[in-house]
């Protein structure tokens, strides 16, 4: 495995976080790494235009969906240039469109509840006397809100992203009291969860996140037992020393689950993503049990090699 440099995004920005107070938790190295869109084609295209949605609520999820689209990245900048649909000059690489549709439903129903049924001086603002259940009327409102979205690219009109996004607010309240939230709150928050949803659908995330180092020696020379604890501890001081000393106990005991799928991790934290890979892959079958971490992590730098590619094509063009 070739040296890397740990620190930059594209190598992961890397820290040494692990809780050493309780030994339940374990060790763990803290990343941040650029991660492909699920909708890879639709992330290859240089610029983006939102046509009009259709439905009452059509105009307040593309101004959401624009607004979710302008966050910059890791680099400061938009992943899309965002332009008009239709217009002069030379059109975007790809035109979003869609509709929405919304709906409230209120019902009511009746609950058991605990009331003051008794005042000092028979007043509204007396002292409690005497509590009890009683029946009050209460209203159900359930509000939802479906958006069908589609992407389509200029150059041949291929459809490269289509999801429905439904969603659905419900709340509940008694006489006496105020609702959580009006109509129109449920319908923001749900517009702009579709939003963010859309914008995570077809555009790369970059994310920071902790991947514990595997600790158990089971299989493990008990001669080594000792060391191989060591050096997860010094994950937290020296994380490349660290990586260094199971590079060469891998030596001592080749193929062990553990050694194999820290050195995953080692290569991870590095941003070798390719050797990352084909240690996780080695390490899943070693360790077993099916979905095991091994299989997450061969996942994980996939996603992550697949974003380093998707980079590379887009800035061929």
């Amino acid at each position: 495995m070739g040296t890397k440099r740990f620190g930059r995004y594209a190598a992961l920005c890397v820290s040494a976080a692990g809780v050493t107070a309780q030994p339940a938790f374990a060790e763990a190295v803290k990343m941040t790494g650029k991660f492909a869109a699920p909708y890879r084609e639709a992330a290859l295209l240089d610029s983006l235009g939102i046509d009009r949605f259709n439905g009452r609520d059509g105009r307040q999820l593309e101004m959401a969906i624009e607004r979710a689209l302008s966050q910059p990245d890791i680099e400061g900048r938009p992943h899309f240039d965002l332009i008009a649909a239709f217009g002069g000059g030379q059109g975007p690489d790809g035109v979003l469109s869609g509709a929405v549709t919304s709906g409230v439903q209120e019902s009511r129903f009746k609950q058991k509840q605990k009331r003051c049924v008794e005042r000092e001086s028979g007043k509204d603002s007396g002292k409690c006397l005497r509590e009890a259940e009683v029946e009050v009327d209460c209203t159900r409102r359930v509000v939802n809100v479906n958006a069908d979205l589609r992407l389509a690219r200029t150059t041949d009109g291929r459809i490269i992203y289509t999801a429905a996004k439904p969603k659905r607010d419900e709340i509940s309240w008694c006489r006496g009291d105020d609702p959580a939230r009006t109509v129109e709150e449920s319908v923001r928050e749900m517009i702009e969860g579709i939003a963010g949803e859309v914008r995570r659908d077809i555009a790369p995330v970059v994310e920071t996140y902790s991947i514990r180092f595997r600790e158990s020696t089971k299989g493990l020379a008990k001669e080594l037992n000792r060391p191989f604890k060591d050096i997860v501890r010094q994950t937290q001081r020296d994380l490349r020393g660290a990586c260094a000393a199971w590079k060469v106990m891998d030596g001592q005991a080749p193929n062990h689950p553990s050694i194999t799928f820290d050195l995953g991790l080692c290569a991870e934290a590095a941003g070798d993503y390719h050797e990352a890979l084909d240690l996780y892959r080695r390490a899943a079958p070693l360790i077993g049990t099916g979905g095991n971490e091994a299989v997450t992590g061969a996942e994980r730098v996939g996603r992550l090699i697949a974003a380093q590619a998707d980079d590379a094509a887009r800035g061929r063009r």
